[in-house]
């Protein structure tokens, strides 16, 4: 009974495969490799037309002999999305992903509760809580986090969501 008095927020969260693949590619936008990768890829890509501009040669045999300078950024610019896509459906066969998750807040803890198994989570856990346009992310870490996708809430649950974190959180928050 103490536990229904305390909640001041119940939420039943479901996920869509875009609201995933947008943390996903967020993730990947983080990492330095994927970073560095996708640099060398531009490099490569603005060497490419510096010498197509500039070669007196006809463009077709400037093709034929360049071939690989187009086919590395290529290769780039689809692996990294591609190795994303991958992920994100390898996470949405997961049951809090495939169901649903209900997120009970208070201001004591979170409670996430998959149906299979329920866990409380205290608010210290989290370093940073974000608004993006699309969602809410809670991270635990730099580049882990608990997402609460918007299109789960009505405007009075957006509100009341932003009011719990605004008191448990100030200094972790960055609202809109």
């Amino acid at each position: 009974m103490d536990e229904q008095k305390n909640t001041l927020l119940s939420l039943d969260v479901k996920f869509k495969v875009k609201d995933v693949l947008r943390y996903n590619l967020s993730v990947a936008r983080k990492n330095i490799v994927n970073c560095i990768v996708m640099a060398f890829g531009l490099g490569v890509l603005v060497y490419f037309f510096y010498k197509m501009f500039t070669t007196g040669e006809r463009i077709d045999i400037f093709f034929a002999r360049h071939i690989v300078l187009l086919i590395v950024p290529l290769l780039v610019f689809l692996m990294i999305p591609w190795r994303v896509w991958k992920i994100t459906l390898t996470q949405m066969q997961q049951p809090a992903f495939a169901y649903g998750v209900t997120y009970t807040f208070s201001k004591e803890h979170i409670v996430l509760d998959t149906g299979e198994a329920s866990e409380e989570v205290a608010w210290d856990v989290f370093m940073k809580i974000v608004e993006t346009k699309h969602d809410f992310r809670l991270y635990v870490n730099p580049i882990s986090a608990q997402i609460i996708p918007k299109h789960n809430m009505n405007g009075e649950q957006l509100q009341a969501l932003r009011n719990i974190i605004r008191e448990v959180a100030p200094d972790r928050s960055q609202l809109k």
